[in-house]
């Protein structure tokens, strides 16, 4: 997976060491750059399939912010992210489950709420995070 950034204040070594441990997107470039905002902060990243790459936008200038993160039946918890590394690990681990459901479900851009809860569960994880294990209608966890 290639890595580029654009962000001021980290390199794409830097952002290889924040995305470490986490499922790799094989054949996508991962691109990180700062997003302008005019009010506050707020979450932005894309996936685009034809020239396949991961865009990740990070606030700045950057200050601890809290989103409304959709969870479906489990809720819409107010998520502190404190940090760039916060923001990047969540995104990415968002755009990563599209990319996945893609792949293994042709799915695509669809399954928000599902996207929401995977990066929501593994963004602060130490160590490896394993690829998204979701079940189709009417199939039972193994």
């Amino acid at each position: 997976m290639a890595v580029r950034s654009t962000l001021p204040t980290h390199s794409a070594s830097d952002i290889r060491e924040i995305l470490r441990g986490l499922p790799t997107a094989t054949g996508y470039r991962v691109t990180v750059k700062p997003l302008r905002y005019r009010t506050a902060p707020h979450l932005q990243a894309f996936t685009f399939w034809d020239e396949p790459e991961m865009v990740l936008q990070v606030p700045e200038p950057f200050r601890p912010f809290r989103e409304l993160v959709d969870l479906g039946a489990d809720g819409t918890p107010l998520v502190l992210f404190r940090t760039r590394r916060d923001v990047i690990r969540f995104l990415y681990l968002h755009e990563f489950c599209h990319w996945w459901l893609y792949l293994t479900h042709g799915w695509g851009s669809s399954a928000e709420i599902a996207c929401d809860r995977y990066a929501f569960a593994n963004y602060r994880r130490r160590g490896p995070v394993r690829p998204p294990a979701l079940r189709g209608r009417g199939e039972r966890a193994a």
